[in-house]
């Protein structure tokens, strides 16, 4: 079997850049029956020590070879200006390196504060390099005063913002007392680190009097992404409800210069700084630095602004009188938000106001990243939308039937770095029914692309995508899809959780996990309906969820329906059957209703349906033929629709499981990419071999006997049919004596390094090593990924876009 599709070859005498727009979400903050000091359901995945301690401790996340981001509260540099010596039975650890983060934190003047500082930094082979200003490291006595002195961290404000805010006024820190610091661990065996304490701020019931108790979190990310999340968790003590705002600021110091640019990261969700630092041997190190909502209960509102010494700093400056900063302006990635060039640079986070009440918990977090060019920093994200109510994410209230539509979103936030996203693995959990032709992917390029759901293993209800896209800083992927609430979700809360793998070009595949909690409400009105098959030509005798069969079996479906909860289904539904194509009835249904005692025989599989009270059911059980028609999985649902509940409510359309069949399928290529795109180049008079950049589309096969294959591509430059021709000009891509195309060529997996073999007119193996046979669905698709190909262009070959044609082949070994 053959398949054909058409790659591409741009070349352009001039330099463009494509700018990109990208969805993003914003997440309000929630209110939590806890107590801070105990465990938050926001970070369930962390164990707690029982008893707190008097020292900090250091934790370093490694990036790359002698690269590692690290976070504590205090001091983490010693009076050389490196990170402290970690642990000796742990080196990315340091127990006990700072023993004043309990003691009441300071203020000196209008805008210094020290003591119980957050600190996140890079270790660059031995040396800290600070994301923050530090007022000074090299006289022991005073060293942990300097940490973040111009930074206040979290502020708290009135609901009305004051024309300015300052540290003195407004820092958290400056009027938390009876501090305590605990250590805990996460899923990943980060530590994590918080302090707990008492916030009083005036003795009356002001606005600007409160009684809180605050608990201040730095962790790694769950996600395994390297980035900190920064988070805090208040508790009203008081017996009326307090009202208030917060703000985070930080005055940032990356590099050399305190003057730079603060770039918006394009998606709402943020802002950047880049810098760099030349070393004592005159190495220049770049960094970057990045600010993030993309976290449970994330900042609303951004902002960044030039930082005024003394008593002229103001950290609410850069929000409109609206309280709007740069999330309202809709930036593009790397647009600068303070509208002044370089400035002293510092930023301000906001959240929405805050109403709690006596006893009850908030949260507010948000992210920090710092990282070194060429490491890419993958960051992850799953959300959804119910489609059925139009409510999205935390803010959804969701009823079993409802179609729920996920967004699996990864962003590269590195530095001139690019991000290979190579495979997305998410096992959709009990509860959830993925719906058949929803999966879509939109690249980084913004354009769309529906997605086979062959990608989709029903046996394992796990998608398994090869994206074969590659990021660079900024650039954005997302693969989308829905799914539907069954029975088994009523009154649950599940967890859907999403694996993204890639790697950039100085790191090996590390792996990146996101997820989603579905809340599902249990109404008065509860059902249970399935729909099973068996294959009675193979002699099955157990109904089950599905079978496999050939062209000329008879399957045998039975449909069960039963009403639960304390509400009937009136009479007037409707059941609806709607075979697929290759499965025909045979002979009459069987059909046995709510008050019938004894089966029926019916030509027609759908009926009415009369009132349904609880524990009551209807069966159907019918006979089916497979016809020719039928290819592959063969999924059917049955529907009730029209259905009223005896409380007078409107009930949706309500679905069945699915019955699969599993048809034998033919032998032959399924799927073909349908573009290889080489990108843009200017020759400059010479000769030069690219790399694909992105390979659009999927390779996938069927091979359902048991012998041996290969799978081989074909390219024939001297074929009119198929040769590289300049679509303006109609000119043939000339070649210089060799062949033009080439294909790396793996030896026995998609993970070998392979060599690179001229794809010729007669075919090219993908592999030398025939693939194995009784292949379903086979995704080959990380063979031919980004720079899996080369095109080698002579020095003459004229400007223009250039189209050619190849030609797929599947060969069976005998």
């Amino acid at each position: 079997m053959m398949r054909k599709y058409e790659f591409i070859k741009r070349l352009l005498t001039i330099a463009f850049i494509t700018m990109m727009v990208f969805l993003f979400s914003v997440v309000s903050v929630a209110h939590a029956a806890t107590t801070p000091d105990s465990y938050s359901n926001a970070d369930d995945d962390i164990t707690w020590n029982s008893t707190s301690g008097s020292y900090s401790s250091i934790q370093l996340v490694n990036i790359g070879t002698n690269m590692d981001l690290g976070y504590t509260f205090g001091l983490a540099q010693d009076t050389s200006g490196n990170v402290f010596s970690m642990d000796s039975d742990n080196p990315l650890v340091k127990t006990n390196n700072d023993n004043t983060v309990t003691n009441d934190s300071v203020v000196n003047g209008t805008n210094n504060l020290y003591r119980s500082k957050m600190n996140i930094f890079l270790r660059d082979n031995k040396k800290y390099i600070s994301s923050v200003f530090q007022s000074g490291y090299a006289t022991a006595t005073t060293n942990t005063q300097n940490v973040s002195l111009t930074s206040p961290d979290f502020l708290i404000v009135p609901t009305t913002m004051p024309s300015s805010v300052t540290t003195k006024n407004y820092a958290l820190l400056a009027n938390m007392t009876n501090k305590k610091i605990y250590t805990g661990k996460d899923k990943n065996g980060h530590l994590a680190l918080k302090i707990v304490g008492d916030f009083k701020r005036g003795t009356g019931t002001g606005s600007n009097d409160f009684d809180l108790q605050a608990e201040i979190l730095l962790r790694a990310s769950p996600s395994n992404s390297a980035d900190v999340q920064r988070e805090l968790f208040l508790r009203n003590n008081s017996t009326r409800t307090q009202n208030f705002q917060f703000l985070f600021g930080e005055d940032t110091k990356l590099g050399d210069d305190d003057s730079v640019f603060i770039k918006d990261l394009g998606t709402q969700n943020g802002l950047y700084i880049e810098n760099s630092q030349t070393d004592s041997d005159g190495v220049i190190h770049n960094y970057k630095l990045i600010v993030t909502n993309q976290t449970v209960d994330g900042f609303d509102q951004y902002a960044g602004q030039a930082y005024t010494s003394g008593s002229g700093m103001n950290w609410a400056s850069g929000f409109d009188s609206n309280g709007n900063g740069a999330e309202s302006k809709d930036y593009n990635y790397g647009a600068d938000i303070t509208g002044k060039g370089k400035v002293d640079s510092s930023y301000s986070l906001k959240w929405n106001k805050t109403s709690l009440a006596p006893g009850e918990t908030s949260h507010y977090g948000s992210t920090m990243g710092v990282t070194s060019k060429p490491y890419a920093l993958p960051v992850v994200s799953k959300n959804y939308t119910n489609e059925t109510t139009g409510q999205t994410g935390s803010k959804a209230t969701n009823h079993v039937n409802d179609t729920l539509k996920f967004s699996l979103n990864v962003q590269n936030n590195g530095y001139g770095s690019s991000w290979t996203y190579k495979t997305l693995e998410d096992k959709i959990p009990d509860g959830l029914q993925f719906v058949s032709g929803s999966l879509r992917l939109i690249d980084n390029d913004g354009t769309s692309q529906k997605l086979s759901d062959d990608d989709y293993d029903s046996s394992t209800k796990t998608l398994t995508i090869p994206p074969a896209l590659s990021l660079s800083d900024g650039q954005r992927a997302t693969i989308i899809y829905e799914a539907k609430i069954d029975r088994d979700a009523g009154s649950k809360t599940i967890t859907n959780t999403a694996t993204f793998t890639g790697h950039d070009t100085v790191t090996s595949d590390k792996s990146y996990t996101a997820s989603a909690n579905i809340s599902v409400e249990k109404p008065a009105y509860d059902f249970e309906f399935t729909k099973q098959v068996k294959n009675l030509t193979n002699n099955e005798t157990d109904f089950k969820d599905s079978t496999d069969a050939k062209v000329g079996d008879t399957l045998e479906y039975y449909i069960y329906f039963t009403v639960k909860g304390t509400d009937s289904l009136e009479a007037g539904s409707q059941l609806t059957e709607k075979l697929p194509a290759g499965i025909e009835q045979d002979g009459a249904a069987s059909v046995k209703g709510p008050k019938d005692t004894e089966p029926y025989q019916s030509n027609s599989i759908s009926t009415g349906i009369a009132q349904v009270d609880p524990g009551e059911t209807v069966t159907i059980d019918f006979k089916a033929k497979v016809t020719s028609a039928a290819i592959g999985a063969v999924d059917n649902t049955v529907t009730i629709s029209g259905g009223t509940t005896s409380s007078g409510t409107s009930i949706p359309t309500m679905d069945s499981t699915t019955a699969t069949a599993n048809i034998q399928k033919s032998d032959g290529i399924t799927e073909v990419p349908s573009l290889i795109d080489f990108g843009a180049v200017d020759l400059g008079g010479k000769s030069k071999t690219l790399g694909n950049i992105a390979t659009k589309g999927q390779l996938i096969v069927n091979h359902p006997d048991s012998n041996d294959f290969s799978v081989n591509v074909a390219y024939d430059n001297d074929d009119p049919n198929s040769q590289m021709i300049n679509l303006a000009s109609g000119e043939t891509m000339p070649t210089d004596g060799t062949n033009l195309l080439f294909l790396r060529q793996r030896d026995d997996s998609d993970t070998d390094s392979g060599t690179w073999q001229p794809v010729s007119a007669s075919g090219t193996r993908i592999r030398t090593k025939d693939f194995g046979g009784n292949q379903d669905s086979l995704n080959l698709t990380n063979y031919i990924g980004v720079n899996d190909w080369q095109i080698k262009i002579p020095q003459d070959t004229s400007s223009g876009v250039y189209q050619g044609t190849l030609t797929w082949s599947l060969n069976e070994s005998l």
